[in-house]
C-alpha cells in the first residue's frame, strides 16, 4: 500500500485553490490508483464558511472521480479558524465531507478503514474543543471518550493483523522539539511568540494519545504545524516506526520556492518526497 499524504491546503486563502489543483495534477501522473490511498490530515479549507466548503468539496470530488481513494481528518480551520472552532461549522463540515471522513460508516470517531494490508484509523482532534472555553486557540483536544474508543479499535484482531496507520490533524507529541527561527527568517515577533507559547498550544491530551498508541501503531500522520518534519525518531519512543508532519502541501505561510507531498510505501518502508512547482 502507498499513502499519499496531504495536509493544510487552506483552500480559500490566496491562490491555494490553484495550488491544490497543481498538486492533484501531479498526483494524477502516479500509476496504480488502486494501490494508493490519499490521506489528508486536515485544514483542507481556510475557514468553515459554506463557499469554502463547496470549493473544497469540488476539489476532492475531482480527485475521487479520477479513481483515487481519499481519507480526510478534520482540522481546526475546517471547523473555524486559527483562533477558535465553532460547533455549527463543525457539523456542517462533517456533513459536507462525510463521504471522505466517514465513508459508509456511522458518523463517529475513530473511523476505521480496512484495506488488504492496512488498517487506517482517523481521529477528530477537535472533538472535545466544542465547549465555550475549550474552543478558543484551537490547539486540539481529542477527549477521554474518543481515546477510549481508539483503545478498543486498536485491540480488534482485524486491526492487529494489519499495518496500522493513525491519522489526525493536530501535532500529537506532547514534548517534541520545536523549530527556532534562523537569521534568514524575518518574522521575529511571530517566532518569539511561537517559541514561548507552542508548548501550551499543542494537542491538550497528546500524552494520553501516545500512551494509547504505544507499540500498537506503525505509521502516524498529522499536520497543523506547517513545518513538514520527520518525527520518526520521536515516534520510536512509543514503538511507532514512522511519524510524519505533512507541513502545508500548498506551502501556506512558508518561505519556499516549491510545494511538496510525501508518498509512503508501507510494504517497502520507504518515504518519497515529490516536489511541485507553484502554478
Amino acid at each position: 500500500m502507498k499513502i499519499i499524504h496531504l495536509s493544510d491546503t487552506h483552500i480559500g486563502r490566496d491562490d491555494n485553490e490553484r495550488r491544490t489543483q497543481a498538486l492533484l495534477a501531479d498526483i494524477a501522473t502516479l500509476r496504480e490508483k488502486s494501490g494508493h490511498v490519499v490521506v489528508h490530515t486536515g485544514d483542507l479549507i481556510n475557514a468553515g464558511h459554506p463557499e469554502e466548503m463547496r470549493t473544497g468539496r469540488a476539489v476532492l470530488d475531482t480527485l475521487a472521480t479520477q479513481g483515487w481513494r481519499i481519507l480526510l481528518a478534520p482540522g481546526n480551520h475546517d471547523y473555524g479558524d486559527s483562533l477558535h472552532v465553532d460547533p455549527d461549522w463543525a457539523s456542517a463540515f462533517r456533513g459536507q465531507f462525510a463521504r471522505y471522513i466517514f465513508g459508509d460508516q456511522p458518523a463517529q470517531f475513530p473511523v476505521l478503514t480496512l484495506t488488504e494490508d492496512c488498517a487506517f484509523i482517523g481521529l477528530d482532534s477537535n472533538e472535545a474543543e466544542m465547549g465555550f472555553w475549550e474552543r478558543w486557540m484551537a490547539e486540539g483536544y481529542l477527549g477521554t471518550a474518543q481515546i477510549r474508543r481508539l483503545n478498543a479499535v486498536l485491540d480488534q484482531a482485524e486491526v492487529r493483523a494489519r499495518t496500522v496507520v493513525l491519522y489526525l490533524h493536530h501535532h500529537p507529541f506532547f514534548d517534541a522539539p520545536v523549530v527556532r527561527a534562523d537569521v534568514g527568517d524575518h518574522g521575529y515577533l511571530g517566532h518569539l511568540f511561537g517559541w514561548n507559547t507552542r508548548r501550551f498550544r499543542r494537542l491538550k491530551d497528546a500524552y494520553s494519545l501516545m500512551q494509547c498508541a504505544r507499540d500498537r501503531v506503525d505509521v502516524l500522520l498529522f499536520g497543523h504545524q506547517h513545518f513538514g518534519l520527520d518525527y520518526s525518531a520521536e515516534g520510536q519512543r512509543y514503538g511507532i516506526r514512522t511519524a510524519l508532519d505533512a507541513s502545508s502541501s500548498t506551502a501556506t505561510q512558508m518561505d519556499t520556492d516549491r510545494m511538496r507531498y510525501r508518498v509512503i510505501d508501507t510494504v517497502a518502508g520507504t518515504v518519497t518526497t515529490r516536489f511541485v512547482a507553484f502554478p
